[in-house]
């Protein structure tokens, strides 16, 4: 599930970089790097074995994400942190 997340997330960084950029207030190149880092998270996610490295990675992202873009931006702070929590108890689910 989170690798389709993060699918999703490089689809619109890289089709709408125009429009993600504004929505989170940074330029077009920062929106580029998040979705050329998540691509690689996207693809760790989805390989075989063993995920949760990958899984911390991306509640890490998330969390630096809400801190760095989502100060004065309540909706990009709701959305990387519900993304954090939710990978947070996907890294819990994994540990069962």
């Amino acid at each position: 599930m989170l690798a389709a997340v993060c699918a999703w997330w490089v689809m619109l960084a890289f089709g709408r970089t125009s429009r993600m950029a504004e929505i989170i207030g940074v330029d077009e190149t920062e929106i580029r790097a998040l979705g050329a880092r998540d691509l690689v998270n996207a693809v760790a996610l989805a390989l075989p074995g063993d995920a949760r490295p990958a899984i911390a990675a991306r509640a890490a992202f998330d969390l630096s994400d809400a801190a760095r873009h989502g100060r004065g931006n309540p909706r990009v702070l709701a959305l990387t942190a519900g993304f954090a929590a939710f990978g947070a108890l996907g890294l819990l689910a994994r540990r069962r």
